[in-house]
C-alpha cells in the first residue's frame, strides 16, 4: 500500500503545511475544550458529517447479513484518485505515479458516481462480495481543506452508484470499511495518537462513526449483523491496548442500533478481534482466519523506494495462490487489492492487463464459494516419501529451493571441499535461511514430517527451525511454528546431522517470499550442507494393532525379533537407528496354528529400533 512516503510527497509546500497544522491544532484544542461528554473522560471532536446515526435499536436485524461460516470474498478499494486535480496520478516531479494504469482517465475520480458504478459493476463480475473503501478520514480532516477530505467526499457518490445498480437489478458488493491507520500519525494536526487515552479512544471511534454516518445501513456488509471493519497495521499508533476497541464497539452500538462492529485486525495488533488477516497477500498467500492473496507487486513508480517486484507470471502467480487457498478450508478472503495502481497490486480492469484478473478472480471465487478442494498436484514428487538437496546445483534442487529475502540473504560457499549454504547477515545477529518445497510434494490438510539437516557448525552454534505448521499461537497463525532439534549426531568436530520433528505441517508457502520453512540461526557459525524432508507414515489400523514384538536370543552380531500377531498373517519387520529413516529387514508369516513368528536379524548399530507392519 503506497503509504507515508507517497502521502508526504504529495503534500504542498512544507511551510504552509506546518502553518496549517498549527492552525488546526489550535482549532482542535478549542473543540476539545468545548466538547466534553457528560460521561467522565469522554472527548468529542466533531459532529458526524452526515445524519445516518442514532439508528433505532434492532435496525440491523432486518438487513441481510453473512454468518461467520459463510464464504466471503472482499477487497480494498482505493478511491483517492482524481483526474481533475491529478491527485495520486502524478509524483511531485510530475512523473507518472502509477505502475499499472486504468483503462481510461476519463472521469477517473472519487467524485464521479459513474466511475464508482463501473468499479462496483466490475467487482460484481469478479465475484467480489464486499468492497472495502480505504478510508483516511480522522477528526482533523473534516474540513474541505484537509488533505484527506476525499475520504468523506468519495463515499456519497459510491453509495449512489450502488443504489443505481440495485435499481437495475444488479447485485453489487456490499460496503464495508478499511480503516487506514496511517492517520494515527499522519494527519492535519500532526498529532501522534495514543489509543490508550480518552482522547485517542475518541479519535479512533469518531473516525469509524464518521464513515458509517455516510453509508446507509441497508448497504452495509455485515457478519452476524455487525458491520465489517478492517484495520491496517498497528505501527502508526503511539500506544494502544484493548480499551480503544472495547470503547469503540460500545459506542458504535449506542449510535447505530445496538450491534457492535465486526473487527478484522491486521496481525500486527496485539488485541482481541473477531478475525485476523495479514497485509502482504499480494506477495503470496497469507492463510489466517481471513486469508489474503493478490496478483503480484511492483512499486516501480513510487518515489524513494528500493526496487522490489513480485512478478505476475501472466496470471499464474495469482492462480497458484488461489489454488493454495482452496486447500486451506478458510472461509473468508481479502483480495489485495482492487485498484492500488501505485504498487501494482490491482486486479481491476487496466491498460496493461484488461479484464484478465477479473476473469481469473471470478473463476476461483466461484470455486471458493462452492467449497471446491483441488486434487493433489501431479508432478515429479507426487509419489515420493522424501526429497532432498545438497547445494551442488547453482539454484538448488527442484525439490527444495532456497529463497533469498530481505531478512534472509544467503550464498553458497565451499567449506571443507563441499558446497554449503550460509547467511550473508552479520553473524552477531539472528539470521534466516528460507526454503520452499515443490508443489507436487504437498498433501491435503496437515501431516507429520521429519527434517534432516547436515551442517557445518561451530562450537557455540545454536539454531532451530520455524515451519509452516498448525500452532495457532505461533506467528501468522502457525506460519512460523517452532521446532527445536530432536536429535543431533556428530560426524566430525565441525560436521553434524540434526533431526527436526515438523508436526502437523501445512507447507502453504505462508512465510516470507512464499517459503515453507526457515532455519533460524541464533548463535555461532552455520553452513547448511544438505537437507532432507521425509513424510512420516500415517498410523492406521494395520500398523501396531494387536501386534507386539519382542527381542529374543541376543548373541554376538545377531538377534531374534519375535512378532506376536494374528494367525495366517504375514508381517514385515523394519529397522531404524534414528526413528526417522526406516528400512525393511525381512518378513515373517505366522502359521494358522501359531500366535507368533521369528525373524533373525543382524545387529547393525549400537542403538537399533524395530517396528512391524501387516502386509495384507
Amino acid at each position: 500500500m503506497a503509504k507515508s512516503k507517497y502521502q508526504i510527497n504529495h503534500q504542498r509546500d512544507k511551510q504552509s503545511i506546518l502553518a496549517r497544522a498549527r492552525f488546526h491544532l489550535i482549532i482542535g484544542f478549542s473543540i476539545l475544550l468545548a466538547h466534553h461528554d457528560a460521561e467522565a473522560g469522554r472527548v468529542l471532536f466533531n459532529d458526524p458529517p452526515a445524519n445516518l446515526i442514532d439508528l433505532k435499536a434492532g435496525v440491523m436485524d432486518s438487513i441481510p447479513t453473512w454468518t461467520s461460516s459463510d464464504r466471503i470474498v472482499m477487497t480494498p478499494y482505493f478511491y483517492w484518485y482524481d483526474v481533475w486535480t491529478q491527485s495520486h496520478l502524478l509524483n511531485p516531479d510530475h512523473s507518472d505515479a502509477l505502475t499499472t494504469h486504468p483503462v481510461t482517465l476519463s472521469g477517473f475520480s472519487y467524485k464521479s458516481m459513474q466511475w464508482h458504478k463501473t468499479q462496483l459493476s466490475d467487482m460484481e463480475a469478479a465475484g467480489i462480495d464486499v468492497v472495502l473503501p480505504v478510508y483516511w478520514g480522522d477528526p482533523s480532516q473534516l474540513t474541505e481543506t484537509g488533505d484527506s477530505h476525499w475520504s468523506y467526499a468519495g463515499i456519497p457518490p459510491l453509495v449512489a452508484a450502488r443504489e443505481e445498480l440495485l435499481k437495475e437489478g444488479r447485485s453489487p458488493p456490499r460496503i464495508g470499511m478499511f480503516y487506514d491507520t496511517t492517520t494515527l500519525e499522519r494527519n492535519a494536526w500532526n498529532e501522534h495518537v495514543d489509543l490508550t487515552t480518552p482522547r485517542g479512544q475518541s479519535w479512533y471511534y469518531e473516525s469509524v462513526r464518521d464513515y458509517f454516518s455516510l453509508v446507509p445501513p441497508q448497504h452495509w456488509a455485515m457478519i452476524n449483523h455487525c458491520p465489517i471493519i478492517f484495520t491496517w497495521v498497528s505501527t502508526w499508533a503511539k500506544a494502544y491496548d484493548q480499551t480503544h476497541v472495547s470503547e469503540a464497539k460500545r459506542r458504535f452500538g449506542e449510535d447505530f442500533g445496538g450491534h457492535p462492529f465486526y473487527l478484522i485486525k491486521e496481525r500486527s495488533w496485539d488485541i482481541e478481534a473477531d478475525d485476523v488477516y495479514a497485509w502482504g497477500g499480494a506477495l503470496g498467500l497469507k492463510p489466517l482466519s481471513v486469508a489474503s492473496i493478490g496478483p503480484g507487486y511492483d512499486h516501480s513508480n513510487v518515489p524513494d523506494r528500493h526496487p522490489f517486484k513480485i512478478d505476475r507470471e501472466s496470471g499464474a502467480f495469482f492462480e497458484r495462490n488461489w489454488e493454495r487457498l482452496l486447500r486451506t478450508g478458510i472461509d473468508r478472503v481479502m483480495i489485495e487489492t482492487w485498484n492500488e495502481y501505485h504498487e501494482g497490486t490491482d486486479i481491476s480492469r487496466s491498460h496493461e492487463y484488461g479484464r484478465t484478473y477479473i476473469d481469473i478472480n471470478r473463476h476461483y471465487a466461484d470455486l471458493f464459494k462452492s467449497r471446491f478442494i483441488p486434487p493433489p498436484i501431479d508432478g515429479r514428487f507426487s509419489n515420493v516419501s522424501s526429497i532432498s538437496t545438497d547445494f551442488t546445483e547453482i539454484r538448488g534442487s527442484e525439490a527444495i529451493q532456497w529463497i533469498d529475502w530481505s531478512d534472509g540473504p544467503s550464498e553458497t560457499i565451499v567449506q571443507d571441499g563441499a558446497p554449503c549454504r550460509t547467511s550473508k547477515s552479520d553473524t552477531d545477529f539472528v539470521s534466516y535461511l528460507y526454503f520452499r518445497v515443490h508443489d507436487s510434494f504437498r498433501w491435503q490438510g496437515t501431516r507429520d514430517l521429519k527434517l534432516c539437516i547436515t551442517a557445518e557448525v561451530g562450537p557455540d552454534t545454536e539454531f532451530d527451525v520455524q515451519f509452516d505448521g498448525s500452532d495457532s499461537s505461533a506467528p501468522l497463525m502457525g506460519g512460523y511454528t517452532l521446532s527445536p532439534p530432536s536429535r543431533r549426531h556428530r560426524i566430525s568436530s565441525t560436521l553434524s546431522e540434526y533431526a527436526f520433528d515438523l508436526k502437523d505441517a501445512r507447507f502453504l508457502n505462508s512465510q516470507n517470499g512464499g517459503a515453507d520453512f526457515r532455519i533460524r540461526k541464533l548463535n555461532g557459525d552455520l553452513c547448511i550442507r544438505a537437507l532432507e524432508i521425509i513424510k512420516v507414515p500415517d498410523i492406521d489400523s494395520d500398523v501396531g494393532m494387536n501386534i507386539e514384538i519382542s527381542i529374543e536370543n541376543i548373541v554376538a552380531h545377531q538377534l531374534t525379533v519375535r512378532v506376536h500377531g494374528q494367525p495366517s498373517t504375514r508381517y514385515v519387520v523394519e529397522s531404524s537407528r534414528d526413528l526417522v529413516v526406516w528400512s525393511a529387514l525381512s518378513s515373517v508369516f505366522i502359521a494358522s496354528n501359531q500366535k507368533s513368528g521369528d525373524v533373525q536379524v543382524a545387529k547393525r548399530w549400537p542403538v537399533q529400533f524395530f517396528r512391524v507392519l501387516r502386509t495384507d
